[in-house]
C-alpha cells in the first residue's frame, strides 16, 4: 500500500517598492516609510511575473510600504480578495538605529545587520526576527492546503527564508544577497523546512 500524499502549498514573495528611506539610504525596518513618486515602478515588473499565477491568497505585511504594494499587485493581477497584513511578516526591528543613515547606524552599532545574535537597543536580532518569520509561514502554511499563497513584504524576509533554506547565517546572507524591488522568489515549505527557493523570472 502506498503511502498517503500531502498537498503542499506553494509560496510566492514579493517586494515592496521603493520608499523615501530606501532612496535617502535609512534605515526602515518598523519605522514606516512613504514610497517615492516612482516607487511603483518595480511592481510593474513583478505584476508581469504574476501575471500566469495562480494566486489564491495574499498576505501583506503590516507596514504601510508592503500594504499598498501589495494593493497594487492584486489590481494588477485581477486579484479580488481581501489582503491580509501580519505583523509576522515585518522587517527587522532596528530599535533604536531605524530611520538613521546606515552609513551612521553601522558606525554607532557595527554588529547591526552582520552579527545574527545581535540585538540594538529597543530592536530585535537577526536571529529573532528569522524565527518569527518561520513561525508565521509555518501557521500559513497549516492554514492552507494546495495554494499559491503571494506574501509581499522586505528584503529582510527573502534573506531570512532564502538564509534557512541554503543553511547560510542570517547575518552573513543579509550583507552579501541583495533583492532588488522588483524581485519575485517561490518556495514550497514542508515539515518546518523550506524545500525550494528560486527567483521567479518572467
Amino acid at each position: 500500500m502506498g503511502g498517503i500524499l500531502l498537498a503542499m502549498n506553494t509560496f510566492y514573495i514579493a517586494r515592496h517598492g521603493e520608499t523615501e528611506n530606501n532612496r535617502a539610504g535609512r534605515l526602515s525596518g518598523w519605522v514606516d516609510t512613504p514610497l517615492t513618486e516612482n516607487g511603483l515602478l518595480p511592481t510593474k515588473k513583478v505584476i508581469s511575473k504574476l501575471q500566469n499565477v495562480p494566486i489564491d491568497f495574499m498576505y501583506s505585511s503590516d507596514s504601510g510600504r508592503a500594504f499598498i504594494t501589495a494593493y497594487h499587485i492584486a489590481r494588477g493581477i485581477g486579484f479580488d480578495k481581501e489582503i491580509m497584513a501580519l505583523q509576522g511578516l515585518r522587517e527587522v526591528s532596528y530599535g533604536d538605529a531605524a530611520n538613521m543613515f546606515s552609513s551612521e547606524a553601522y558606525a554607532l552599532y557595527p554588529r547591526l545587520d552582520r552579527d545574527t545574535f545581535y540585538t540594538p537597543p529597543n530592536g530585535e536580532s537577526l536571529e529573532a526576527m528569522q524565527k518569527r518569520v518561520l513561525k508565521t509561514l509555518e501557521e500559513l502554511n497549516k492554514t492552507h492546503n494546495n495554494a499559491h499563497i503571494l506574501l509581499v513584504c522586505h528584503s529582510g524576509v527573502m534573506a531570512a527564508l532564502r538564509a534557512s533554506h541554503i543553511g547560510q547565517d542570517f547575518g552573513e546572507h543579509n550583507i552579501s544577497e541583495a533583492y532588488p524591488h522588483d524581485y519575485v522568489g517561490v518556495f514550497t515549505f514542508s515539515g518546518g523546512i523550506i524545500s525550494s527557493f528560486k527567483e521567479l523570472l518572467t
